[in-house]
Order: structure tokens, then C-alpha cells, then sequence
């Protein structure tokens, strides 16, 4: 079911060579949050599912005192890998974001890459009093998840990456199921080898739908403050990514 982060983990930052190529924008962008809605200097982050440290290592760069966590083992070895690389100290931790063991140690916590949507409407309250518990009193929490119907997306996309000299062409599509409000996303990824065989996998997740409406609510319940931005901005009606900023 995971294979996108424990087989293709050494693939995941090729896979998503375009995200990797903005995030130096989306942390611009957080960073004029921490200014705008946390109610303290922000220095330490905790950053929930971490994966192979994209936004982590950017956090890193810039001066904060960043911990990522992550489920899988073979998402943390790439994240060490590319820190070690860089000469950055950033702890890495494998855990799970719903049994965080930490009691009002960090400033801010994030969540990037759609990570919550994995977590439906009980999961996703037991994720808030998680990172409430974490959070020192002024703190916030940051999550950012997709508007999920772009218009126009539904078939299959087809597209080339690289990774060294392998090829990755990669096959995107997905099923929703409107009355459940469920998501399956559905990948098909074949590497091509430089003496042409391919070696093939296939990733299919289930992903929880929600509306910008629906995670205020819910988070509503457990912060004191919440807003929710748009495509790094405030939120404007044909938003496609939206942005939970939730204070403690």
C-alpha cells in the first residue's frame, strides 16, 4: 500500500522534482505565517511526516532547530543521507504523528505534501491533541491539502522523470467517491533501466477528502485560532492547495 515511501523512497524526491523546485516558495510563504499567527518567536519545529526531508531540510537551512518524523525507515535513511550531505543537524525520528511522546517542546509543527489526508475524522482528531500536546502555549500547527477536485484531472497524467541515468515515466490517476468523501490514489511507476529492462510498482492509497470548511471545524475543536490560506496567499475561490494554521 506504501510503496511510494519504502521501495520508491530513493526515487521520491524525482518523483517530485516540481515540488522540490518550490519549496523554497512554501517555506517563504510559512515563514510570514510564523510572523503572522504564532504568538511566540519560532525556532524549534517539529515537522510530521517528514519523508525524505524536502521541506525539513529547507526549514534546516534557514536557522530553525528542526525534528522530522516519519513512519518509514526507508523515507528517514534518504533524509539522513541528504542532511549528512549538507552537513545540517536535523534529528530525525521514526514514529507515528498519532503517539507523539512530547509535552509543550516545540514552537511550530508541519505537516506537508497532503500528509493529513491519510487521516479520516477520528485519526484526525486524535492528530490534533497529538500536536496540541506537543506545541508550546503560542504555538501553531501548519498542514497544507489539496482542493480535491481541480477540474479537468480525472484521467490518467503521464510523465518522464530522471534519476541518474534511469528513467522514470510515471502514471497518475484517481477514483473519489463523493458520499464517503474517499480519495484513491492510484500511481504506476516503471524505472527504466539504462540496458532497458523496467522494474514496475504500484501505489494505492486511500486519502480522506476534505473542505476548507470541514478542517476549520474540526480544528476548531482543539486550537484556539484557526485560519486556513490559499495558494500561498489568502484564501481565494479557485484555490487548488489550501493551507491549516491552527494556534495553541
Amino acid at each position: 500500500m506504501h510503496e511510494l515511501y519504502t521501495a520508491l523512497a530513493e526515487y521520491y524526491d524525482a518523483i517530485y522534482r516540481r515540488r522540490v523546485e518550490r519549496v523554497s516558495q512554501e517555506i517563504d510563504f510559512v515563514e510570514g505565517l510564523f510572523r503572522e499567527d504564532a504568538e511566540r518567536e519560532v525556532r524549534r519545529i517539529l515537522d510530521l511526516a517528514c519523508g525524505t526531508g524536502i521541506p525539513t531540510l529547507e526549514l534546516a537551512r534557514r536557522g530553525y532547530r528542526v525534528t522530522g518524523l516519519d513512519l518509514h525507515e526507508e523515507m528517514l535513511a534518504v533524509a539522513k543521507k541528504k542532511a549528512k550531505g549538507e552537513g545540517l543537524s536535523v534529528e530525525f525520528i521514526q514514529g507515528n504523528a498519532l503517539e507523539l511522546d512530547f509535552e509543550e517542546e516545540f514552537d511550530a509543527v508541519t505537516m506537508f505534501f497532503s500528509s493529513i489526508m491519510y487521516f479520516d475524522d477520528s485519526a484526525i482528531q486524535q492528530l490534533f491533541n497529538s500536536v496540541k500536546r506537543a506545541l508550546k502555549p503560542g504555538g501553531i500547527f501548519i498542514a497544507d491539502f489539496p482542493c480535491w477536485y481541480y477540474g479537468g484531472r480525472d484521467g490518467p497524467i503521464v510523465w518522464d522523470e530522471r534519476k541518474g541515468k534511469e528513467r522514470l515515466v510515471i502514471t497518475d490517476w484517481r477514483e473519489v467517491e463523493p458520499a464517503f468523501q474517499k480519495l484513491r490514489f492510484k500511481r504506476l511507476v516503471q524505472i527504466v533501466k539504462p540496458d532497458g529492462s523496467v522494474r514496475a510498482f504500484m501505489v494505492d492509497d486511500e486519502l480522506n477528502i476534505y473542505t476548507p470548511r470541514e478542517m476549520r471545524l474540526l480544528a476548531e475543536k482543539h486550537f484556539r485560532r484557526v485560519k486556513i490560506y490559499g495558494d500561498l496567499h489568502e484564501l481565494r475561490p479557485n484555490d487548488r492547495r489550501y493551507w491549516l494554521v491552527a494556534a495553541k
